[in-house]
């Protein structure tokens, strides 16, 4: 299935930031840029998010407000269900969700979770990948070690899979930088989550998260969303950082070209 907004890649779409003075203060109103979303528990009643077709459609109207053109759901992996029913499933809520924007595409994935047969569950289709692509959207224990997440996504790698480390944030071991570049070396893509840019300077999760996507060490932003009443797609705040601090390129690869590059199953440029 090909994206019917393709076109919008070559014209670069911008999003334009109005400013108002107000004594001291600016206030920042976005117009939409254009948006893929890559982690999304937008599926019903499958995993954590969306409960029922009534909290999917919310999730999703509420996506396309913030910008969003396209999501690739991802549930849970899970060896006990493995991936029966998602695609029908899938098929169930694009067709629901074109009644009201008829552009809006709803690609499958999974959110797999690493362990030592995932490369061969991925290789029978009893897992998914992104979209259809060699891309994967792995995560592992918060309190992994480095040792083995960084042999988890060398195992991917070695299979033909290109990894894309699901809220690389929630990793401890991530904190010493030379690890993220290790990682980056064995084509190891890295997704971070929009809510982890909305905390205010002075708090250092959201001081740390905010100099990795201004370094360009991220490739990927998710909304991670799961339900209307948790972890809602609400994305503008951060959006609006973004484009204040971090260089356009960078902004549009992390939010648009880069999922188009899973979608389309081309491979991504990487910063430094």
């Amino acid at each position: 299935m090909v994206l019917s907004f393709y076109r919008f890649v070559e014209k670069n779409q911008k999003c334009y930031i109005k400013t108002k003075h107000m004594g001291d203060m600016h206030r920042w109103e976005m117009e939409q840029r254009q948006m893929i979303d890559v982690h999304a528990h937008v599926l019903p009643g499958v995993d954590d998010g969306a409960r029922d077709f009534g909290e999917t459609l919310r999730l999703l109207r509420f996506a396309v407000d913030q910008g969003f053109e396209a999501v690739i759901a991802t549930p849970h992996y899970s060896r006990r269900n493995e991936a029966v029913g998602l695609k029908e499933l899938a098929d169930q809520v694009q067709q629901e969700i074109r009644k009201e924007y008829p552009d809006f595409t709803l690609y499958l994935g999974q959110e797999t979770f690493f362990h030592e047969e995932l490369p061969q569950r991925l290789k029978d289709g009893k897992a998914y990948t992104m979209a259809g692509s060699r891309y994967v959207l792995v995560e592992f224990e918060p309190e992994v070690s480095y040792e083995r997440l960084f042999r988890g996504i060398r195992a991917l790698s070695f299979a033909g899979y290109r990894p894309v480390l699901a809220h690389m944030e929630r990793y401890g071991c991530l904190r010493i930088e030379n690890h993220l570049q290790e990682l980056r070396d064995i084509r190891c893509v890295l997704q971070m989550n929009y809510e982890s840019l909305q905390g205010s300077w002075p708090h250092p999760e959201a001081r740390w998260c905010k100099r990795q996507v201004r370094e360009g060490r991220i490739e990927l932003l998710g909304t991670d969303m799961h339900r209307p009443d948790y972890r809602p797609p609400k994305v503008r705040n951060a959006v609006q950082w973004l484009e204040k601090n971090v260089r356009s390129e960078l902004v549009t690869a992390m939010t648009y070209a880069n999922p188009l590059h899973i979608i389309k199953d081309e491979g991504m440029e990487q910063g430094r």
